[in-house]
């Protein structure tokens, strides 16, 4: 009797000892960074010196980026020691940034209005892409109600 508990209860010991991993696969939205080299000859201007300014062809900037995502510029006058946010006010200047499929630019002027020089050093910037998911996907979310946010994103 003893025997035959012990081969029955066997392949329940076997089989319970085993355990089944579940990988899960999901999408991790990321950032993309480069650095520019903006050298003095090439801003250029279209109103006799009232303002300047450069453009970067980014590929990597596709219609999801530009529709979902976010691009975020920076400018660095000192061989990158530190890098300025744009939009930024420096000087009297006003440094812009803009954007579209495929390309960065960046501007720049006088806050009043007169003529100015563009930089007559090399300027670096930084452009970052950052792809997103579309937040219109869950259209029935409060997005100023905390709770409700961290329930449909899983924030715990």
């Amino acid at each position: 009797m003893n025997k035959a508990i012990l081969l029955l209860a066997l392949p329940v010991i076997m089989f319970s000892s085993c355990k089944k991993e579940v990988t899960e696969v999901r999408q991790v939205d990321q950032a993309f960074s480069a650095i520019y080299t903006i050298n003095p000859g090439d801003w250029t201007t279209s109103d006799n010196g009232k303002s300047y300014s450069v453009s970067f062809d980014v590929p990597e900037l596709d219609n999801i980026i530009y529709q979902n995502g976010a691009v975020l510029v920076y400018l660095s006058f000192d061989g990158n020691a530190y890098y300025e946010a744009l939009p930024q006010v420096f000087d009297g200047i006003t440094y812009g940034a803009i954007h579209g499929d495929g390309f960065v630019g960046v501007d720049m002027s006088a806050l009043s209005g007169n003529a100015i020089d563009p930089p007559q050093k090399q300027v670096l910037a930084k452009i970052v892409l950052i792809d997103a998911t579309k937040l219109a996907l869950h259209k029935d979310i409060n997005l100023k109600d905390l709770q409700q946010v961290e329930r449909a994103f899983n924030i715990k």
